[in-house]
């Protein structure tokens, strides 16, 4: 899982906004804002892009800075087995 919401404080803070002005910003409540940052929602790709326009960077450079970290590969041969 991403730890997008320490991402958002971060530049929250670098960019002396409120919640109250991101989540204006963004077209969201400042509640919902504020689960962002407290990672208790998840959000869609979509949003993700408002926020990247908001503080000038890139949704890849968000989960970068999130602590993405590549998923083991699992081969589509062991995908497709079922166990029961």
């Amino acid at each position: 899982m991403l730890d997008i919401g320490v991402t958002l404080r971060r530049y929250r803070d670098k960019y002396s906004y409120t919640q109250q002005y991101a989540a204006d910003v963004i077209g969201i409540s400042r509640v919902a804002y504020r689960k962002w940052e407290n990672n208790e929602v998840d959000f869609s790709l979509s949003q993700l892009g408002k926020i990247a326009d908001l503080y000038e960077i890139s949704i890849q450079d968000i989960i970068m800075q999130s602590g993405f970290k590549k998923a083991k590969v699992v081969s589509q041969k062991h995908k497709a087995r079922q166990y029961f």
